[in-house]
């Protein structure tokens, strides 16, 4: 029954908003009722009937006044006709949030209600001898030189409005503060155990799914960069936002979680039929939407050739990542990891097809972003677990190099980022199994991509990857950790076991002094700026290194 009355008490509210515009109208038809009357008690002692008799008949009261009103009125419907046919053009949802707006419902009808009051006054005036002349006299005057010259003030703050109200940012706002009102609503509603009704579950469920269309419609129509980041960076924040209401939700009300009918129909669900069930045991409908959507707005932008949009969605991604962390939200973790193989997988695609390389520059940056997260947060399954996956890429985007120029430049991107990821683990200090773990994925890069072989069928130093190795070997041996640097050099001798040692060490003395005449930056600026994957800070232990290694020979 509390569930149930809730429900009646939400949906009556949901009523009254559904007709505001009806409410504002009754509003302001009484607010100049009380305003005449009121203004009659207060005028009506202190002004002489002979006065006021003398001014109808020479009427100095409402002559002009019809007139004004109408073209006031004409006035701002013109602009509001003008403005928002036009501004709709490239911002669909504009007319449907100023028909909620209630700044102008309320001077919209006070314009209408004062027009219709001041004709209702005429007429009424045209009556001679009328028994309230002196009551009919105190409106007119309360009309002309009351509200009339308080509509025409207003005119011009009130145009001003709907020309900001129209820019694109301010939408994008708007529709942004409706869903995260929705989602304090739910919270607020969870705790109050006003959430069992199945009705009202579903209505909130519409929503939300309401406003991230909305916004993803927006994205569709906007052509201008700054309002797309806008967009992208709201549909973020509002998956953010919902995450952190969660366990609230969870706690209080966990029949929230299953995907009501109305759900189900969506545009983004229609595929996801099979997935519902896995959806509502891990509590994650509303994210699989907004991730769908980042999703699709990340393919649209890498084959419009945004790719620094792209990026943004990589970016944002990773931060709905960081908020599932802090919350420990392990189902959720596993989904933001999925996207992210599905947008490297997306980048591959578009990658092979067009020859270019940015969009997966800069994906593994955000990818390796979250790992990065997941390592402060010492989650040691899905560092594990991304490392796995991270391996797997960039093995078969070395095997596309072979045949794709670009794509070479990736390899030694995706193993500069390996690198970070080893040197934080070692910096957070994480269990030195996991390390060696993550290290032997790391070392197998090189079966691939570094050794080649020469006429004489020896295999032989290649530059790029084994220089990265190298560099995190420098790295180790400057933290103190030699156990991890001989396994590095281990796999050096093993990949190269066949090569004359004479050979092998003027290779490697090669590769460090490659590494000593790296700069710090680039001669160019790149997406993630200008500096040198192969630069490291721990070059003065090429020495220490290089004596370890002489004592394998």
């Amino acid at each position: 029954m509390r569930g149930k009355s809730a429900y009646y008490r939400i949906s009556f509210v949901k009523t009254l908003i559904k007709y505001q515009s009806l409410i504002i109208l009754g509003l302001v038809i009484l607010f100049i009722l009380v305003g005449n009357y009121v203004f009659d008690w207060l005028v009506s002692p202190w002004i002489d009937a002979g006065w006021l008799r003398w001014l109808y008949k020479h009427e100095t009261i409402i002559q002009f006044a019809p007139e004004a009103w109408l073209g006031l009125l004409g006035l701002v419907l013109g602009t509001l006709i003008i403005v928002i046919s036009v501004a709709s053009q490239s911002t669909p949802k504009l007319i449907d949030l100023y028909t909620d707006d209630q700044t102008s419902l309320f001077y919209i009808w006070y314009i209408v209600v004062g027009s219709v009051h001041n004709m209702f006054l005429q007429l009424y005036g045209s009556v001679k001898e009328n028994a309230y002349f002196e009551e009919m006299v105190t409106s007119m005057l309360f009309n002309t030189y009351f509200m009339l010259p308080f509509a025409l003030m207003v005119a011009v703050p009130y145009v001003l409005y709907i020309l900001r109200y129209t820019k694109t940012s301010n939408v994008i706002d708007k529709i942004f503060e409706k869903n995260h009102r929705h989602i304090r609503q739910i919270a607020d509603h969870a705790r109050a155990k006003h959430l069992s009704n199945r009705r009202l579950i579903a209505d909130y469920q519409f929503d939300l799914f309401e406003s991230l269309n909305q916004m993803d419609d927006l994205l569709e129509y906007v052509s201008f960069k700054e309002p797309k980041d806008d967009i992208i960076h709201k549909m973020s924040e509002s998956i953010q936002n919902y995450i952190r209401i969660k366990p609230i939700i969870r706690k209080h009300a966990p029949e929230f979680f299953e995907i009501s009918s109305r759900v189900a129909s969506d545009v983004s669900f229609k595929t996801m039929t099979g997935q519902f069930a896995d959806m509502q045991r891990h509590q994650t409908f509303y994210e699989q939407k907004g991730f769908r959507l980042l999703g699709n707005a990340y393919i649209i932008l890498i084959e419009e050739d945004e790719f620094d949009l792209a990026s943004v969605c990589a970016y944002e991604l990773s931060e709905c990542g960081r908020v599932a962390i802090e919350q420990k939200d392990e189902s959720l973790i596993d989904v933001v990891l999925i996207r992210f193989n599905t947008l490297i997988r997306f980048g591959i695609k578009h990658g092979l097809k067009q020859g270019e390389a940015r969009n997966l520059y800069n994906a593994i940056f955000h990818y390796s972003g979250f790992i990065q997260h997941l390592i402060n947060a010492k989650s040691t399954q899905f560092i594990q677990k991304s490392s796995t996956f991270l391996n797997r890429y960039v093995n078969e985007i070395y095997r596309h190099s072979q045949k794709k120029q670009s794509f070479i430049f990736l390899v030694d991107a995706f193993t500069w980022e390996f690198k970070r990821i080893l040197i934080e683990l070692d910096r957070k200090g994480l269990d030195m199994g996991l390390q060696r773990e993550i290290l032997d994925s790391f070392l197998r890069i090189d079966n691939l991509s570094d050794p080649v072989r020469d006429a004489s069928s020896e295999r032989q130093f290649k530059s790029g990857v084994r220089m990265l190795q190298v560099a995190l070997a420098l790295y180790y041996i400057g933290a103190g950790n030699e156990a991890l640097t001989r396994v590095i050099i281990e796999d050096i001798l093993q990949d190269h076991k066949k090569m004359e040692r004479g050979a092998l060490r003027k290779a490697l003395h090669s590769t460090c002094e490659d590494l000593k005449r790296q700069e710090a930056t680039f001669w160019e600026d790149t997406d993630r700026g200008n500096s040198n994957l192969y630069f490291s800070h721990d070059i003065k232990h090429v020495g220490a290194f290089l004596e370890l290694f002489e004592e394998y020979l």
